[in-house]
């Protein structure tokens, strides 16, 4: 039993295989169907030990659940509408938030000893694997939403893509420090080879910037070492061969590094003679709005109708948490992230190595979310929880208001 979690976890990266689909309220995924069992594996798995340091994240969390849902709650009255539809999809779409970040904490808590961190590191990389077949038998995951695809595929490229990007950025940082079983490295170095390539297929340049980010993070902290050389050495192979090969991802980059001129003009999408998707021109419209309630914001999800929101949103997650929640819940956001970062840094993360791969995957997760709204709940904020569920399972510090992030130090009878 308290291995089934492990086997069930790549079966929650698939894609839709035409089970779910638009609806309106959002998109329902194949995962919205797993996920249940899967919380009850992880509930039964995990351990009853006091102060795991996924339990640092409990206020933020918690009150940001509660704020987001006051704000919510209030639409209908402060808007003006006629009926409960806009409070309805703001709490479908909160309890989804809540229902991954429940799923999330609880695979953290199963993960309190070094035998199911390995095993851990073997689910995400079949997971990761899982992601990229369905990539390669995808191809555009655009044409998986058309009706004559029968919903095969993800709901978003940008999404998949970011997701991809804190998986290859977390499992390629195991494996260059050296981390897992010399049986999981082997495999690894091939399998994120796959992924990335997979990757390349996803067509999401968020999330290949997002990419580029958690590596430059990476080589700050690491510098050159052979694991590294050969990793980057074997990835710009693969983008010179895929840029070569297949002409959906040489023609994102074209267009995205020589883009039209008058493309450009005509959407205001360019920056420093790169497209940017009109985020710059986007992120100041939506800005704007922020003060007409700064406090509240409009509610969770709430875009459209008197909200003065763009229906497709400030293509930027913290924006739109402020936009959405108000000051109150995009700060608890931050905080959440904050104390994520801080723990990823502490003595006994860095006692079992996972200090570097989890913050560059962090990283990625954060540039990530500065591209496009991916942390509303479901497989990307489930993905950002788990690259730091191997950390959020460690013993917290007696002290945590006093954790020196530099020297040794032994929690509750835990010795690095």
């Amino acid at each position: 039993m308290n291995f089934l979690w492990l086997a069930w976890l790549p079966l929650l990266f698939l894609p839709n295989l035409g089970v779910g689909g638009p609806t309106g309220f959002g998109t329902l995924e194949l995962s919205d169907f797993l996920i249940g069992p899967f919380l009850a594996l992880t509930a039964l798995a995990g351990r009853r030990r006091p102060r795991l340091m996924i339990q640092g994240l409990n206020l933020p969390l918690i009150g940001f659940v509660v704020w987001a849902s006051f704000a919510t709650v209030l639409i209908r009255e402060r808007y003006g509408y006629p009926d409960h539809l806009a409070v309805i999809a703001g709490g479908l779409k909160l309890g989804k938030l809540t229902l991954y970040g429940v799923a999330g904490v609880l695979a953290a808590r199963a993960l309190t000893d070094e035998t199911r961190r390995k095993q851990f590191s073997w689910a995400l990389l079949v997971s990761g694997l899982v992601v990229a077949a369905s990539l390669f038998w995808i191809q555009d995951p655009n044409d998986a939403m058309r009706p004559e695809r029968a919903n095969a595929g993800y709901k978003a490229m940008n999404a998949v893509s970011v997701m991809m990007a804190v998986l290859l950025c977390y499992l390629g940082g195991l494996w260059v420090c050296g981390l897992g079983t010399r049986k999981w490295r082997a495999l690894a170095g091939p399998g994120l080879l796959l992924m990335t390539l997979g990757f390349l297929l996803s067509h999401g340049r968020g999330g290949w910037i997002a990419a580029l980010a958690g590596v430059a993070y990476f080589f700050y902290r690491r510098g050159f070492g052979t694991r590294l050389v050969v990793g980057l050495a074997g990835a710009a192979i693969l983008i010179v061969a895929a840029y070569n090969t297949f002409p959906e991802f040489s023609n994102e980059v074209d267009r995205t590094i020589w883009p039209d001129e008058e493309y450009l003009n005509r959407y205001a999408s360019g920056v420093g003679g790169f497209d940017d998707g009109a985020r710059l021109q986007t992120w100041t419209h939506e800005l704007g709005i922020f003060a007409r309630s700064p406090l509240l914001g409009t509610g969770f999800f709430h875009r459209g109708g008197t909200s003065g929101l763009w229906l497709t949103g400030s293509h930027n997650f913290f924006i739109q948490m402020f936009l959405e929640t108000g000051i109150v819940g995009g700060l608890l956001v931050f905080e959440t992230l904050r104390r994520m970062w801080r723990l990823a840094g502490s003595a006994p993360a860095r006692a079992i190595n996972q200090d570097v791969p989890a913050r560059s995957a962090l990283v990625a997760a954060f540039v990530g979310g500065l591209t496009g709204e991916y942390y509303y709940g479901g497989m990307v904020l489930f993905t950002l929880l788990l690259i730091f569920a191997p950390v959020g399972g460690l013993a917290m510090p007696a002290s945590p208001r006093h954790i020196d992030f530099h020297d040794p130090l032994v929690v509750d009878g835990w010795e690095p």
